[in-house]
């Protein structure tokens, strides 16, 4: 080094960083088989006798039924088709071989060959730090050099490993190190953090008849035998939470119940509302009401609720704060939903965004990927963010970012979501200019100014997690619950601005209970089997207590008692795909 140094030779080294190493383990064993070997052996089925042909060798069985019994031999390097016949005719009763032939006189023959099979079953998923540290007798020379080398690895977000496994790679920062400039040495730091599996690898051979009688003297002696598939495991599910049914003192609060006040709209009320003379209301929640709402939370599978994130003095907030202090909480974890028409210029004029800070660091906050809080923003439009200075959100952003980091905990996953579906507002590149992690949307209606089956509204939200999938950047996928927003058309209220072009027809019918079920569990499989594009491995629904625009999960007002149906019937859908995760989609024969 000294030599190089001395000679303007700039050197790069990569090691790995100390006490780096994380357990980050979530995915479900499951073999899969990533290459094929394909069969050159043939055979020729005529009548009662079969032809071999082609060439041997290893990976490959070769196999006859005989009146629905079957018999296999393994192909070996050696193996020519005269060999591979002879071997069958001694295994079966009665059979000849001449040549490549085989003859079973009297017997109905079918003849199959395979080829075999590598499957890789992902064992464990650990993430390691690396340095990419830049050396140079020149604090310009190390500056050019780190600056090409941080811009090329900037463009590499996953890279293929020598197993066929594929790594992520997220940048974690960057440390300059100028204590040895007496000694002409200038050296700056580049971090990433790589994650990467490990796998156990298999090779066997494929399936030569399925499930058919492997023995015995005819097609009613046998078995049947399937290894059944590795238990799905649910991803974890959130729902939002719209916190505006808890304090009636609250103006926005008075909003929602003039809008749900008229007796068609009465069944979307909180189930503790008092209706009087046609007027709604509801008392000033207390810790049993939240508690009672965990208990449902948990009962629809739930694993986490994102809070809306409003003032801290505001009583909107309230919920949060009895969530905090349940005795609960601890079966039912948090995160935050920010709204960046919320923040200030600075951290002394945003108190919302700080306290949002200080949530992540608290005990059974959400997190992700190991150790990151998740953190979901509220995309907001430019007449929101307009009296904001420039680069504001991303500096707000990376503010978030370190002072979560400082506070102890991990890089924040910030999840970058929009108010529709990416048909009708592509968020991705917003999303990058924030140095947001993910995209995602908060609901995706398709309105089309007529009345709409919930079936149209959940093949809408189908439609965005697959777009959002295709698009290559990282996404979190949202499960409709419902939209109708003709309280707020019928009754406006200025919390809710309601565009002129739309009227009472544009809205989709009330979901029963079961298909909002089936349609939270196909979002759950969605995100089991995408792990690439959902590398969060979370799933969002809208809503927990959205009740004025139409999508809920929570239980709600009727005369005789709460109705939690939709939460039972969520929690079941949820407890049916994992037991049927278990069962092979075809009948089994014998």
């Amino acid at each position: 080094m000294n030599t190089d140094l001395a000679a303007a030779v700039d050197t790069v080294t990569v090691f790995t960083k100390e006490k780096s190493s994380k357990d980050t383990s979530r995915y479900a064993r499951i073999w899969r088989t990533v290459s094929t070997t394909l069969p050159t052996l043939i055979v020729t089925v005529t009548g009662n006798s079969a032809t071999f042909t082609g060439i041997g060798g290893s990976g490959q069985i070769a196999g006859l039924d005989v009146n629905g019994v079957a018999y296999t031999v393994a192909v070996s390097d050696t193996d020519t088709p005269m060999t591979v016949a002879a071997n069958l005719a001694a295994l079966i009763p009665g059979a000849t071989a001449s040549g490549n032939v085989v003859v079973v006189p009297g017997a109905q023959l079918s003849g199959q060959v395979v080829g075999s099979g590598t499957a890789v079953m992902e064992t464990r998923r650990q993430e390691q730090g690396f340095l990419v540290s830049v050396w140079s007798s020149t604090p310009a020379a190390r500056d050019a050099l780190a600056a090409a080398v941080d811009s090329a690895l900037a463009d590499i977000d996953w890279f293929d490993l020598a197993d066929g496994s594929v790594a992520r790679m997220v940048y974690a920062g960057t440390a300059e190190t100028d204590i040895s400039e007496n000694a002409n040495l200038y050296r700056r730091n580049l971090v990433y953090t790589i994650e990467y599996p490990t796998l156990k690898t298999m090779t066997g051979p494929q399936m030569v008849y399925g499930i058919g009688t492997l023995g015995g003297s005819g097609p009613t002696v046998g078995f049947s035998c399937l290894v059944p598939q590795t238990k799905l495991v649910v991803p974890p599910l959130g729902a939002i939470r719209f916190d505006a049914w808890y304090d009636p003192g609250n103006s926005i609060d008075q909003q929602c119940a003039a809008a749900l006040s008229p007796a068609q709209f009465n069944s979307r009320l909180p189930p503790n509302a008092v209706i009087q003379g046609g007027v709604a209301t509801w008392p000033v929640a207390t810790q049993a009401t939240i508690d009672v709402e965990i208990a449902a939370a948990l009962q629809a599978g739930l694993q986490f609720w994102a809070f809306d994130s409003y003032q801290p003095g505001d009583t909107l907030s309230l919920p949060l704060q009895l969530y905090l202090t349940s005795s609960l909480r601890g079966r039912l974890k948090f995160c935050m939903l920010g709204q960046t028409s919320n923040w200030g210029a600075s951290g002394q004029d945003q108190p919302s965004l700080l306290r949002d800070i200080r949530m992540m660091t608290q005990p059974g906050y959400m997190t992700v990927l190991g150790n990151r809080p998740l953190y979901f923003v509220l995309d907001s439009s430019s007449q929101q963010t307009a009296g904001l200075p420039d680069g504001s959100v991303s500096e707000a952003i990376a503010m978030v970012r370190s002072s979560v980091m400082r506070a102890g905990a991990g890089n924040p996953y910030v999840v970058w979501l929009s108010g529709a579906a990416l048909a009708d507002y592509n968020n991705i590149s917003a999303a990058q200019m924030a140095g947001a992690d993910a995209t995602g949307a908060y609901a995706t209606p398709r309105l089309n100014g007529n009345e709409q089956p919930f079936a149209a509204l959940a093949g809408a939200a189908v439609a965005d997690w697959s777009a959002r999938a295709s698009s290559g950047f990282p996404m979190v996928p949202t499960a409709m619950t419902g939209w109708d927003q003709r309280p707020l058309i019928e009754t406006p209220q200025p919390f809710y601005p309601i565009s002129s072009d739309l009227s009472a027809g544009n809205y989709y019918d009330t979901a029963t209970a079961s298909a909002i079920g089936e349609h939270v569990a196909a979002m759950a499989q969605f995100v089991h089997d995408q792990s690439s594009a959902c590398p969060a491995q979370v799933g969002l629904i809208y809503a927990w207590n959205e009740l004025a625009e139409g999508g809920w999960l929570m239980p709600t007002y009727t005369p005789d008692g709460p109705d939690g149906g939709r939460c039972a019937a969520v929690g079941g859908a949820l407890t049916a795909l994992v037991a049927n995760s278990t069962k092979p989609a075809f009948n089994l024969v014998s």
